[in-house]
């Protein structure tokens, strides 16, 4: 019995290290944070919890901004045991087999809440770029100055070549066009031409009788009838 007792105790203080080790490793693992990214903002409740629209929204690699060299990260992040104060979201990519960090973006007004909701822009010219995996932290440094890490997450950046959307003033430029056009096909169908002026003369006007005589048209003939008559007058008083 002795025996047996002596060799139990070592099997009992191995097991009970061993689920020691495990029940930390599990507490560690429950109370870690998480990060998560959207295209867009992702839903969240009034207490800004990520919802189940929200969680299904997330997506593991993130497209950029069509026709930009940018990507617009939408972060939500469950933090673990946060503070009010800076909070950093710091990206990290693997260059010769170290972590080297990217970009460090601060959240000057964070307030300690557990869950935030952020927008991050990406811009290729400090180093992001297509088909690389980052690693986010979301960090908190403490009173001695040490990074205290509160969430992890990994996102991913594509470009898959999306057109980027036309201004809002070329398609109403585009429909007052469309709409201009069909109106005018519409009125084709009954309009008439006008008739193109013509360089022709108006007919002479012929004068009334009795107002007017026209002694050009008479080719000198009329001075000649009219000296005529006068000297007939001046027989017939003559006679008289």
């Amino acid at each position: 019995m002795k025996n047996t007792l002596i060799h139990q105790q070592p099997l009992r203080r191995t097991f009970s290290a061993a689920v020691f080790a495990a029940a930390l490793l599990t507490s560690a693992s429950a109370i870690a944070g998480e990060i998560k990214f959207g295209q867009e903002p992702l839903a969240v409740e009034a207490d800004g919890k990520l919802t189940a629209e929200g969680r299904k929204a997330a997506v593991e690699a993130l497209d950029n901004v069509p026709g930009e060299d940018l990507w617009v990260a939408h972060v939500w992040a469950k933090l673990d045991n946060g503070a009010a104060g800076p909070l950093y979201f710091e990206f990290f990519q693997e260059v010769a087999g170290q972590n080297s960090v990217v970009l460090r973006h601060e959240v000057g007004d964070y307030g300690g809440e557990k869950q935030i909701s952020v927008e991050i822009e990406l811009p290729g010219r400090i180093g992001f770029n297509k088909e690389r995996t980052y690693t986010v932290k979301a960090v908190q440094v403490n009173a001695k100055g040490k990074d205290l890490e509160l969430a992890r997450g990994k996102i991913k950046l594509i470009k898959s070549g999306k057109a980027p959307p036309k201004a809002a003033e070329d398609e109403e430029d585009a429909a007052e066009q469309d709409e201009a056009d069909s109106l005018g096909d519409e009125g084709d169908e009954g309009d008439t031409k006008p008739a193109a002026p013509t360089s022709e003369a108006p007919p002479p006007v012929e004068p009334k009788k009795g107002c007017s005589v026209d002694l050009d048209a008479q080719d000198g003939w009329s001075g000649a009838l009219i000296l005529l008559g006068i000297g007939g007058l001046g027989l017939r008083r003559r006679r008289t």
